[in-house]
């Protein structure tokens, strides 16, 4: 294991470019960590310590300001101590606050094996770290915790290694910090691809001999051309890191590393743009270009800045048989970004006692690191350009398991429930956020740990279309109550036509609809048939009608009297809850009371019989039974054996919205009970409150009936008997 970097080396490293580095403030972050990190010990079986250290030597090369130095040493302390963030704030000043939350936040995503879930993660990533310098610590803490990947299980090294490929290095890449990228890749492919890690490693230590030596000899030439040339130049050879060799063998369809003529090349750093080109053009005079590899990203810069120019040469170094060797061209300015990415434009000033990392004018590039200009190509082709400012209209919330959903702003948990599953939206009854009941239409913020309450007895309610923002929760609740509506609608024409066909003789519609094959001089298909019934059950078209359309005319002359239907609706009646209303002297049927009269018990009352709902009950009194149809009248009267009633209190834990009072007394009123007393208990500065409520009950199987309507109320989360 490498040696540990004491806190002497990481503050003589950082005065080199921090001449006005307060010492003291740093001593005292690496203080206070080594306390609040005392008796842990990481999976090495190492001082705990030693990590935050190690990762603040990783960040030097990144020449990171004094808040960065002294997050860095803290950063573990808020995930695995009992140390509060206020005493951090106290000790070490505000400054470090937007940092420290960045690396909390970030310590919750995590990459799942799952490909839906890459390009979010990167996008979360991204726009939690608003503050790029929280990215920059985080890359350094992930390279030294795969630099220590050896000590933990298999299992944890692989998933550990399939998220440093998937996420980090991509990232890394984007930041055009190559030589993080290029290790953490190395160090990934050596844990997922332990056989090819190996043979490669191998072919490497084989063909090294042998290329060093074209190395050597090459620079040697290329310095001699240059220096006739009075061109003042650095000349380096470097190797390909073993992924990018793994992944272009792939890529090629090759084999083996001798098949590849771009694994180890030549740089030459000049001292502008302008010399750059004149290199190229004393290069191509002397040796053969292959035109086909020759890219300028000088004239066109990579997204992360990255600048230089590529050439592959024929005949540079003899007797190697034309084999072709790749150049690359590059300015001193152009290889410090290429080397630190971002790192390489950093200025600092002092501010309060603090040296603090500002950005030059030259990191224009970097305003457009984080907005998603175009969707990914694929998710191994990271995003090409990124601004913060894009992600003002986003939010990314997780799942209590780690997975990210990106939403509007704006958006909310029932948005947030139709992303992850329809199911999920459909049968949502309440939702918790950081741990804390919230309403469901409660505004939904950056980086929040989302849980949906969810019932089997729960479906949506058509008020959330008056909050939810995604269009794909809107389609999702229209299409639920179209679905509902046209099962119900459907269900309604059947019964009614049946009981026409009853009346008349006939036998019930089979389950291909096969008498309403022929209507109107039409042939129906089965869909057609379906939507003709809808109609039916809707009221659009008329039963009657459609009867003696589709039945011989001899069938459908006689009238069935009053009597005939009122013993039809006794024998099909639904029997579903318990009524104390008795139809002809027959009680157990489907009843509602008439909302225009709402009979009492002991008046006088009169049942109606309604298409497809059962009977209505009215007093006799009623002025709208003036305009109904008098043969569906039907004798009706109060039972006199009414099972003993109860009182019962329930406490109801909901949320405060238009429309609640009136669902919970709908159920109630459905049952035909009556509710005794209402008691509202608020709870100051939030939505969610109390709610009591006595009403009277005839058994132990109605209140559990009643609780669980109340429960598939929207907005309800709770409902228990109390004492």
């Amino acid at each position: 294991m490498a040696k540990t970097a004491s806190i002497g080396d990481i503050i003589k490293g950082a005065k080199k470019y921090l001449p006005h580095l307060n010492e003291e403030r740093v001593m005292a972050a690496y203080e206070f960590a080594k306390k609040a990190h005392e008796g842990q010990t990481r999976a090495s079986g190492r001082p705990y310590i030693e990590h935050p250290l190690n990762v603040a030597a990783i960040l030097l090369e990144l020449k990171p300001d004094e808040d960065s130095l002294i997050v860095t040493l803290l950063h573990d302390v808020l995930e695995d101590t009992q140390v509060p963030a206020e005493e951090l704030l106290e000790r070490f000043g505000e400054s470090i606050l937007p940092l420290l939350k960045g690396m909390e936040k970030l310590g919750t995503v995590y990459y799942r094996g799952q490909e839906r879930q890459v390009e979010n993660l990167r996008k979360m990533f991204l726009a939690m770290a608003a503050d790029i310098r929280v990215i920059l610590i985080k890359l350094a803490d992930r390279l030294h915790n795969m630099r220590t990947l050896e000590f933990l299980p298999e299992e944890k090294r692989r998933r550990i290694a399939e998220e440093t490929l998937t996420i980090y290095c991509p990232i890394a890449g984007r930041l055009g910090i190559y030589w993080i990228k290029n290790e953490l890749e190395d160090l990934g492919f050596k844990y997922l691809f332990p056989d090819d890690y190996e043979r490669m490693t191998q072919e490497m230590k084989e063909a090294t001999g042998v290329q060093k030596n074209i190395i050597k000899k090459g620079t040697a030439i290329l310095v001699k051309t240059l220096k006739q040339a009075k061109i003042p130049a650095q000349v380096e050879g470097r190797v390909k890191h073993l992924y990018s060799i793994h992944r272009k063998l792939k890529r090629k369809g090759k084999n083996y590393i001798n098949e590849l003529y771009d694994v180890f090349a030549l740089r030459v750093v000049v001292e502008d743009a302008a010399m750059c080109y004149q290199t190229l053009g004393v290069l191509h005079h002397h040796w053969t270009p292959l035109s086909h590899r020759f890219k300028d990203y000088i004239g066109h810069p990579k997204p992360n800045g990255y600048q230089s120019l590529h050439t592959t040469l024929i005949g540079l170094v003899p007797k190697l048989h034309n084999q072709p060797i790749e150049v690359q061209i590059r300015s001193k300015e152009m290889d410090a970004v290429a080397k630190f990415g971002i790192a390489a434009h950093w200025q600092y000033k002092e501010e309060s006692g603090r040296s603090i990392a500002v950005p030059d004018d030259k990191l224009n590039w970097v305003q457009s690191l984080v907005q998603l200009h175009e969707s990914l190509k694929n998710n191994a082709e990271f995003i090409e350009s990124l601004n913060l400012d894009a992600f003002h209209d986003r939010i990314f919330t997780l799942t209590p398991q780690g997975d990210v959903f990106d939403l509007p702003k704006g958006a909310t948990p029932v948005d947030f429930a139709y992303a992850v599953h329809s199911d999920v939206g459909n049968s949502c009854k309440g939702t918790k956020v950081n741990g804390q009941i919230v309403p469901l239409d409660y505004k939904l913020q950056n980086g929040e740990v989302v849980e949906i309450l969810s019932s089997n007895a729960a479906q949506p309610n058509r008020y959330w279309l008056s909050f939810v923002v995604t269009s794909h929760a809107k389609n999702r609740i229209k299409q639920w109550f179209n679905a509902q509506d046209s099962d119900k609608l459907l269900k309604l024409g059947k019964e009614l036509i049946n009981s026409y066909l009853k009346r008349f003789g006939q036998p019930p519609l089979d389950p291909n609809l096969s008498l309403l094959k022929n209507h109107l001089g039409k042939k129906l298909s089965i869909r057609e048939r379906q939507q003709l019934i809808e109609k039916i059950g809707n009221g659009s078209v008329d039963v009657m009608n459609v009867i003696k359309d589709v039945l011989p005319a001899e069938k459908v002359m006689k009238k069935p009297t009053q009597a005939a239907l009122a013993r039809e609706v006794l024998t099909e009646g639904v029997k579903l809850e318990k009524s104390d209303v008795l139809i002809t002297g027959e009680k157990g049927y489907q009843t509602q009371i008439a909302s225009c009269c709402m009979p009492k018990p002991n008046e006088p009352i009169i049942g109606y019989i309604t298409r497809g709902k059962g009977v209505t009950i009215h007093s006799r009194k009623c002025k709208t039974l003036r305009g109904l149809e008098p043969e569906r009248f039907i004798k009706a009267s109060w039972s006199t054996e009414k099972q003993a009633e109860y009182e019962v209190k329930l406490l109801l834990t909901r949320q405060s919205r238009i429309g609640m009072l009136r669902d919970i007394a709908d159920v109630f009123t459905s049952a035909q009970l009556p509710i005794l007393d209402i008691k509202n208990i608020r709870h100051e500065g939030t939505d969610v409150g109390e709610m009591e409520i006595i009403a009277s009950v005839d058994s132990v199987e109605t209140l559990n009936r009643i609780i669980e309507k109340l429960e598939a109320v929207p907005g309800i989360f709770s409902v228990k008997e109390i004492s």
